[in-house]
């Protein structure tokens, strides 16, 4: 009987290491993944040359950030001769949205 329980102890042992291995592992995979993700995202400056570069250039004449848990998204209302771009970019400098339309003799009501 000793002998038997001594097995089942080893056993378990063994199940508890691996448990104990696995979840260290987990655990320094995601600490890994945030710090990435951290290292990878852009600041307002960077977020402001990709909306530009896909309004084609222009004026910025309107700047919105949000920030989402640790991350920044950014919003830019954006004048390029007679048309308006409203360029979304998320915290890692993809542009995620875009709207563009014809500018009516200044008025940019549309943003209000």
């Amino acid at each position: 009987m000793k002998r038997r329980n001594l097995i089942m102890l080893k056993n378990l042992s063994g199940k508890v290491r691996a448990l104990l291995i696995a979840g260290i592992a987990a655990v320094v995979v995601l600490a890994a993944v945030l710090i990435g993700s951290l290292a990878l995202r852009v600041d307002a400056a960077q977020a402001q040359e990709a909306a530009l570069a896909a309004a084609g250039g222009g004026e910025v004449v309107g700047q919105e950030i949000d920030q989402e848990g640790p991350w920044n998204e950014y919003g830019f209302d954006i004048v390029n001769g007679d048309v308006w771009y409203e360029v979304e970019v998320n915290a890692f400098g993809r542009v995620t949205g875009l709207e563009s339309g014809q500018v009516g003799y200044g008025d940019y009501s549309h943003w209000e």
